[in-house]
């Protein structure tokens, strides 16, 4: 998963001082290397969610390029990273989509993420113990990021604890199918600027795992009831 950083901190990075020669640098730790993919993936990133291409607005490889000034290959990297997010969808040779999804589009990815992640649960019933440390670790990091209140990193934080229960399940074709579906749920959020409802999705969070040693049925019906 791409990671979101502030462009004052990549500026941050350039002339910086070794770290020999910084008092007291010993808490210090290397220097995250950023390729110019990733750079190319956060600027159009912040640009979507300043609505700079809008939801559902076409974008193009070549245009895109001559704005960030970096060659096209560069950018076809980017566009493939932000398609595995969910930032936007191909719609026609070298033409691309910012991510837009009507009402029956997210009823139908509710409707096929329930009937899977359904699976997934019965799925860790079956193991014993059910391997759920990762996502009891990326609850907590919901649970952090909830308190204060920053924003699009919560739905971000969401979805990782999502994906962490979609690995904890190893089946990988199950993984794989919600890897192409739900993703763009999460980003057409972030898009949209809606504001989640921490205590609620916490909630429904924990009580994700807490119904892996139910029965299958409570848990479709809460589902149901929760989303």
């Amino acid at each position: 998963m791409v990671h979101f950083m502030s462009t004052s901190f990549l500026l941050s990075q350039r002339g910086s001082a070794p770290i020999g020669d910084i008092p007291g640098s010993s808490s210090l730790g290397a220097i995250r290397h950023v390729s110019l993919k990733d750079t190319a993936v956060q600027c159009i990133c912040q640009a979507i969610e300043r609505g700079e291409p809008k939801a559902g607005e076409m974008v193009t490889e070549l245009g895109l390029a001559r704005k960030l000034g970096v060659g096209q290959p560069t950018i076809r990297e980017a566009l493939l990273e932000l398609e595995f997010i969910g930032y936007v969808e191909p719609k026609a040779s070298r033409k691309t989509r910012v991510t837009y999804l009507t009402k029956r589009s997210i009823d139908n990815i509710y409707l096929v993420r329930t009937r899977l992640e359904t699976l997934v649960v019965e799925l860790l019933a079956a193991q014993k113990p059910p391997q759920l440390e990762s996502c009891w670790e990326h609850l907590q990091g919901m649970e952090t990021i909830a308190r204060r209140e920053i924003f699009p990193q919560f739905w971000n934080a969401d979805l990782e604890f999502h994906r962490g229960l979609w690995r904890s399940s190893q089946n990988e074709c199950v993984e794989s199918a919600l890897e192409r579906i739900v993703p763009k749920l999460f980003a057409f959020g972030i898009i949209q600027h809606v504001h989640p409802i921490s205590a609620k999705l916490k909630e429904f969070d924990i009580d994700q795992l807490a119904m892996i040693a139910k029965p299958t049925q409570i848990y479709q019906e809460y589902l149901t009831v929760a989303e």
